[in-house]
């Protein structure tokens, strides 16, 4: 595997603040839907800033099920190490993690990651080239691992 650089979000506690959404209810959500409206938000914000969408990865999706899965339930988000993730998906560039909690709709979560410098960063990194999202409901929120991988 050729040297890449990690790029992960790290915020203290449970990372940006998301105010709930009154219109957005846990009951009957679909987590797949939710992880598709995430990646079309993230390329609706890449656009706005000039930059190209992120292609689907089924790698970094399935992945990103497996980071989701193993958070549920606990009580901070916390990230592990992208090693994994990169000799799964062989990227030949760098590789980044965005996760959320929140009883909002997938807009806001993006909203709270465009406000956070290091989420922002992730999400608008012109090196990070694909994108697998999966959400999990845990409770009353939807839970969501975003991975990137360069090309």
């Amino acid at each position: 595997m050729a040297a890449v650089a990690l790029v992960v979000a790290f915020q203290q506690g449970l990372g940006p603040t998301v105010a709930a959404t009154p219109s957005w209810s846990a009951a009957g959500a679909d987590p797949i839907a939710y992880a598709q409206e995430l990646v079309t938000d993230t390329n609706t914000a890449r656009a706005a800033e000039g930059l190209l969408p992120l292609e689907l990865s089924e790698c970094a999706r399935s992945a990103a099920a497996d980071r989701a899965d193993a958070l549920t339930g606990g009580r901070e988000l916390t990230h592990a190490s992208l090693v994994p993730v990169m000799e799964a998906c062989d990227p030949a560039g760098p590789a980044a993690e965005n996760l959320s909690r929140a009883a909002a709709g997938p807009q806001a979560v993006v909203d709270a990651w465009l406000a956070s410098p290091g989420h922002r960063a992730n999400l608008l990194d012109p090196t990070l080239t694909r994108v697998g999202v999966a959400c999990v409901l845990d409770q009353t929120r939807m839970l969501c691992s975003q991975l990137f991988l360069g090309p």
